[in-house]
Formats: C-alpha cells, structure tokens, sequence
C-alpha cells in the first residue's frame, strides 16, 4: 500500500508541474502566474488533480514511465496550442477546437510564415520519434501488475476527482456555463475550462421541463403571429450583412490611427437606427455570431466554445429568421465570399431553411488582400444578382470576409476595414437606385484579435461591436443596444412583422420593459432545448421546418456544346468559374479556367471522351464536390475540328 501512497504522490507532484507550465504559457508573465496562484489556490489544486487522473493509467501497465512521459506530453501539448492560439485571438482552446482542425491547416499559411510551418512540423514529428523512442528504451516495471487493484484505484481516484469538482461547481468556486470563456479559463485554469468544454456540449434539460411549461410559454411569452402591417406587394427585401471583424478604432483609448478608416459607417450611423451589438466570441467564432444573429438562440446555453454548426446542425434542422419569412412568401439566400465548406456552411444552411448559397466557388472577378482574403467589393454585384433572381421579395444572409486576420499591425487592419466601409458606400448607392423597398442590416461579428482589454475600451467591452440599419422606408432612427440573437427580431418587429418562435419570444421581451431578465432567459432555455433537443412541444410535437434543398449558386452551370481537338476539351457554357472542373464519370481532371463560357482540358485521350458521360463539377481548395452541370453524352458533345 506504502508503494501506492508513494505513487500518488508523485503523480500530484508531476501533474503540479505540468499546471504551472500550462498556466505560465497561456498567462505568458510570472507576475500573472503568481496572482493566480495566490487568488485561486483552491482551483491550482482543482486543477492538479484533473491532471493527474489521466496518469492513474500506470496501475495497471508496466510501462510506468512511457505513460506518465506521453501524457505529460499531451497536457503540455495541449497547454502550447492555447498559448499559441490567445496570440491570434481571445478565445482559449477547447474541445470545439478539434471540429476545426481542417480549416485550421488550411490557415496555417496565412497565421504562420513557411519556417514557422516547418518548425511546428518538425516538433510534432521528433514527439512522435521521441515517444516511440521511449517506448522501446523506457524500463519495463518486472512487479506482477494487479489488475483489479489498479481498476479500483482509478474508479476511485476518479469519483474523487468528479466529486471534488462537482462540489467546486455547487459552491460557486468554478462556474459550470462560462459568459466570458475567455475570462472564465483565465479564473478556472485551462485543466477545468478545457474538461469541462470536452464533457459540456448541447443544452441541458431545464429544470421543469414539459408540455405543461411549453403550452404556458408559447401562450404567455409569444407576441401574435402572423402580424404584417404593410401590403403584400410593399413586403421589404431584408439583406443581413455580417462584416469580418468590423470595428470601429475611435472606441480603442489607444487607437493609433489619426485618421477615421469608415467615414461612411459612421454617417449612416448618425441618419439610420443603430446601436452596440453584444457577440459571443472576440477575435474569432464567426459561425457563433452567424449562429445567433440567423437562428435568434442564445450561445450561453451550449457548451463552452461549442459550435452548434459542428454539433446539433449537422443532423437536425432548426427554425431561422430564413424559414419564418419564407413563410411569409421570401425567398432566401446565403452569400459568402469565402469557401463554401468552410464550417460546415454548405450542409448547414441547408438546416437553416436557406434556398441558396452563393460561396467564393460560384465567384467571378475575385480580388485578394495582401492576406489573401478575397475583398468585400464583390459582394455587392452578388447582392444585386441574387435580389434580380427572384419576382418576390428576399432575404440575403451574407457574411463577409475581407477584415479577416492574420493582421501585420493594426494601420494594416485599418486600411482593410477602409476598404470594408467603400464597399459599403458602394452597395448602399447602389439600393438607393431600385425602387423596391429594402432593408439592410450591416454590423461586426467580433472584434479583431489584437491583444487589449475591457478597459481600454470607451464603451467597456470587447463582446460589442456595432450594428446598423440602412433602409429606403423611412423606419424610425431608434438608437437600441442589443443582442446578437435579439437583432433579427428588432428589425422585424420595426417592420411589424412578427413570425416564428424565437423572434415572437424576443418581440415580447422588447414590448415588456418590466419582465425580469432571469425570466426571459429561463424561458429562452427552455424554448431553445425544446426546438434543437426537446419533444418540440412549441410546434405540437412535430418541427415544421425541415432542411431544404440547397441550391448553390444562383444560376446554374451550363454547358452548351463541347469541342474535342488534339486531345484538347474546349467546353463552352455559362457561369463557369475558376472553381469550374471537367469531370469524365465524375471524375475530375486538371482544368484551366478561360473566361465564364469557356474551360479547357488538355491531355485528354479520345477514348475517355467517347466512353465516358462528360460534366462540369465546382470544387473547392479542400475537394469537395458542390455541385453540378448536366450531363453531356458523348453522341452530341465530340466536334472533330481538322
């Protein structure tokens, strides 16, 4: 028993370490290090002991030492990677993070210079090389391993670690849902934070939860449906725009710049409804902001650092401020001037109720800033498109990506946001001109990740950007501070409309000053559970919205007629796009692009183009097929020119 006693202290000692090298990494000074020790010893020691569970595993194996050096590797791994990414943003790495991994290696080159590719590579490997190395080299206990003592010996190290840290969560020494994940790992420790984001996911039920509450919800908290004031030829296009990382600089006591970047954002700002708009993330967590600001569903209630869009929406379909105006009679559409695969987006819009999405695949004429983010300007010729597509009235969703990071300095940042603001001028003269009545919502998902914090700011956060409302109706000028997944419903309800669930629940709130918050956002809750996890008692017991078929592009690939010379495809059509491929039985080979009408293929064999059924397929940086011509046969395609 002695030698176990022993074990375990060596164990803590170790995995005392290993926290104090995680803290000092993500905190990056002594001076923090030690402030956190001194106000949170109780939750050093919390931590201490979630790290050492893990190394219990060296009671029932020989080989000692190769556990305790490969989970020691992995925590102090996982401890760099958190460290590296608070240089780039304010989120902390958690669980969510590992759904990303694929768009994070296609970023690596825009984050990190060539070298610095090479060296985490070359880190990576001599782990890898070293781990296995101590694997052959490392001893070998010869003691007899008791199995079922060492089973036991886990099972109770980890009800005691589970209970401890149950306690810490019911006395309030951690907290269980994290407001500010980033202020929570700085007071909980990236052991705590990072657990509790693996084990933490979805919504958890609510405490009441049933047809009774649901029945009593939807009664009491809902304003009327189907309320619409203005004529059915007079419904307004609604365009949402989600600005990459729009900020306005005079907000930072220690902007820099002496010059205004978005001259124009501001004019708007002083002739059209506006106001500061709370987000979920800082510095990065787009698709959280797009999340809210679509659905109207408040991120506080999933996991830490959840992404919905990597979890419940890659199977369940959910109510959207796209599917409440398509009942309404509107088409909508989603555009994106980046990859379309990019979290997810073309399986997920199709959940959000959207008819089409538009990603930089569909693109012509794409201009890139020195970062290689393609730039806003694009955007406003595939508005208008896309609001000449239909007969009736629309609802854009689109999302920018020109302010996107990596940013060399901050005169760098705001150059690109300059640029953001002249797109905005642009498409803004641009509606002026269609009579039509439309309604645009511009405002910034987070702010950019440079290093500052809440009091360096004039309105004291780094969870608010700003929003506001460009429109030809002549809406009242309300200033308005809202949430990110309140701001669809406020344009609504300006507009008197009100439809769907969340933005009937959220109308409530607006017109009911007097209800108490911590109502509003137990109710939230529970209609946010019952929609996404729940029996769906809001609808009856059966969702209405089901995931569409998502078209992608506005108009379709087409080809017209095929010339085949000197083992040259010469395939003439419409909207082709750099992202065009000739594919023969699906498959693709190496295209160039010409212009939109025309793509070739060289190196073609005569036998391929007889034997096999010819398309055009769009296909992105990552592979991935999304979508497709029809099929050209090659009975009417061949053209022997001599």
């Amino acid at each position: 028993m002695k030698l176990y006693v022993k074990w375990f202290g060596k164990l803590f000692a170790l995995a005392a370490i290993i926290n104090v090298f995680i803290e000092l990494v993500s905190r990056k000074s002594l001076p923090s290090l030690g402030l956190y020790i001194w106000r949170s010893f109780p939750v050093l020691l919390l931590n201490t002991l979630i790290i050492a569970l893990p190394f219990t595993v060296v009671f029932v194996t020989k080989r000692k030492a190769f556990a305790c050096i490969t989970i020691s590797l992995i925590w102090c791994f996982m401890g760099v990677v958190n460290g590296i990414l608070l240089i780039f943003r304010t989120t902390p790495f958690t669980a969510a993070d590992f759904r990303l991994i694929k768009y994070a290696v296609s970023l690596a080159t825009v984050y990190f210079t060539w070298m610095q590719i090479f060296f985490i590579a070359a880190g990576i490997a001599s782990a890898v090389i070293f781990i296995a190395a101590v694997w052959r080299k490392a001893p070998v206990s010869k003691e007899k391993v008791r199995y079922g003592f060492g089973v036991g010996l886990i099972a109770i190290s980890g009800v005691v670690v589970l209970g401890l840290t149950s306690a810490a969560m019911n006395t309030g020494l951690v907290a269980v849902h994290f407001g500010n994940i980033g202020e929570a790992f700085k007071s909980y420790g990236f052991p705590y934070c990072f657990s509790n984001s693996l084990f933490n996911t979805g919504i958890s039920k609510p405490e009441g939860y049933g047809t009774e509450t649901m029945e009593e919800i939807r009664d009491e908290e809902l304003v009327p449906e189907n309320t619409y004031e203005l004529s059915e030829d007079t419904k307004p296009n609604v365009i949402m725009i989600q600005l990459e990382s729009f900020f306005d600089p005079s907000l930072w006591k220690n902007n820099p710049v002496n010059y205004d970047p978005i001259p124009f954002f501001h004019h708007l700002q002083q002739s059209y409804p506006g106001g500061y708009l709370s987000v979920p993330s800082v510095g990065a967590g787009t698709a959280n902001t797009e999340f809210e600001s679509i659905t109207g569903m408040n991120l506080d209630f999933f996991g830490p650092g959840e992404y919905p869009y990597k979890t419940v929406l890659k199977k369940t379909s959910c109510e959207s401020v796209a599917f409440d105006l398509k009942n309404l009679g509107y088409s909508a559409h989603a555009i994106h001037n980046n990859e379309a695969t990019f979290y997810d987006r073309n399986r997920v819009f199709s959940q959000l109720g959207f008819d089409t999405f538009t990603p930089i695949e569909y693109m012509n004429n794409v201009e890139r800033n020195p970062t290689g983010w393609c730039k806003d300007k694009i955007l406003t010729g595939e508005i208008i498109r896309t609001l000449d597509s239909t007969a009736g009235p629309d609802f854009i969703y689109t999302i920018s990506v020109q302010g996107h990071g990596k940013y060399p300095n901050f005169e760098y940042y705001c150059q690109q946001i300059g640029e953001m603001d002249q797109f905005i001028r642009s498409l803004v003269n641009t509606l002026r001109t269609r009579k039509e009545p439309i309604v645009l919502v511009m405002y910034g998902d987070h702010l950019p990740g440079f290093e500052w914090s809440e009091e360096e700011m004039k309105n004291r956060s780094l969870f608010q950007t700003e929003y506001v409302i460009w429109n030809n109706m002549n809406l009242p000028v309300e200033k308005k501070n809202v949430e990110a997944y309140q701001l669809a419903a406020h344009v609504l309800d300006m507009l008197n409309i009100h439809e769907g669930t969340m933005m009937r629940f959220h109308q409530k709130y607006f017109s009911n000053p007097e209800t108490e918050e911590e109502s509003y956002l137990r109710d939230m809750k529970t209609l946010e559970y019952d929609i996404l996890y729940g029996g769906r008692e809001v609808y009856g017991g059966e969702s209405p919205y089901q995931s569409t078929d998502l078209k992608m592009g506005i108009d379709d690939i087409v080809i017209d007629h095929v010339v085949y010379n000197d083992s040259n495809v010469l395939v003439y059509g419409e909207n082709f796009t750099p992202y065009s491929r000739i594919c023969f039985d699906g498959k693709a080979v190496e295209t160039t692009f010409v212009w939109p009408e025309l793509i070739i293929a060289k190196g073609v064999p005569e036998k391929k183009m007889k034997d096999s059924a010819l398309s055009v397929w769009q296909i992105g940086r990552d592979k991935v097929p999304l979508g497709e011509s029809k099929i050209h046969h090659w009975t009417n395609r061949i053209r022997e020119l001599n």
